[in-house]
């Protein structure tokens, strides 16, 4: 018997249900977002070449069968499939067919039966030996691609963050000339105003000033550490630990955000074992 012709009939009919065998299967995640289209694929080629393997008297169109599952590998590549779930919708796919042509078969003699069960599995083994190949190939490209945009994006990051460097020291030094300049022109009013004995009630406004110049010292430092983080990567920078007075630290603390606090009405409380500021008064509230 000849059962190109039942498969051709019935080829729509398998396709349908080959599909909704494919999107019933919980284990072929990838169809989740996929077209009917899509899952189809190829599928149709595939039947119509096995129906002229499957015919006596039409010559065997093995190539369409190899073009086509080369196609249908690349695709799933693209699609995301994993080759078990490629496996499983081609073993899905040889179930669907028998089960459309038992009918047939069991109408036929054992030599025809077994030539043309035999035939099918080498003609879908051979689609799946296919599909693996170029899937392969496809996962392989896709992989090249991702090494060349990594190499991209780390050379993009590597320029951002020697752009940054430079873009930093040349911020830390355009802040050092203002800063430099303040603490300057504080220390000298400072000075002078010291050495005017007719201003003893200005004690107020020198320690002021006294703090502004503080202040400006520590931003100083603040940009001197910035600027020796490059040395860090140079692998230039060494520790040097110091002593320090916890207890002027606490003070100078206190001094900064004491204004910020009571412009808010907020109250400092400082914990401290013997502590006192710099008046020799408990830490104001």
């Amino acid at each position: 018997m000849d059962f190109s012709q039942t498969l051709i009939a019935k080829s729509d009919a398998i396709l349908d249900q080959w599909v909704e065998a494919v999107y019933q299967d919980q284990q072929i995640e990838a169809t989740n977002e996929l077209t009917f289209k899509a899952v189809r694929d190829s599928l149709p080629r595939v039947l119509k070449a096995l129906a002229t393997v499957l015919s006596e008297s039409e010559t065997s169109d093995l190539q369409t069968v190899v073009d086509a599952s080369l196609e249908h590998g690349t695709l799933r590549a693209q699609q995301g499939f994993e080759p078990a779930e490629i496996a499983r919708e081609y073993r899905l796919l040889r179930f669907v067919i028998f089960s459309f042509l038992e009918e047939d078969l069991l109408q036929g003699s054992a030599q025809d039966v077994l030539r043309a069960v035999r035939l099918i599995d080498t003609v879908i083994d051979e689609a799946i030996a296919r599909c693996f190949n170029s899937y392969t190939q496809g996962r392989l490209q896709e992989l090249k691609q991702l090494q060349s945009q990594l190499r991209l994006t780390n050379q993009e990051l590597t320029r951002l963050v020697r752009a940054n460097k430079d873009s930093l020291s040349h911020l830390a030094h355009e802040l050092k000339t203002p800063l430099t300049s303040i603490i300057g022109y504080a220390d000298l009013f400072m000075r002078q105003q010291r050495q005017q004995s007719e201003l003893k009630d200005s004690y107020a406004n020198l320690e002021s000033i006294e703090r502004v110049l503080k202040s400006g010292r520590l931003l100083v430092r603040l940009i001197n550490d910035t600027l020796e983080i490059s040395r860090y990567d140079a692998g230039q920078m060494k520790l040097q630990p110091t002593l320090t007075d916890v207890r002027s630290l606490i003070n100078f603390v206190l001094e900064i955000i004491e204004p910020l606090a009571r412009t808010k009405e907020l109250s400092l409380v400082v914990e401290c074992d013997g502590f006192a500021n710099a008046k020799g008064e408990r830490a104001p509230s």
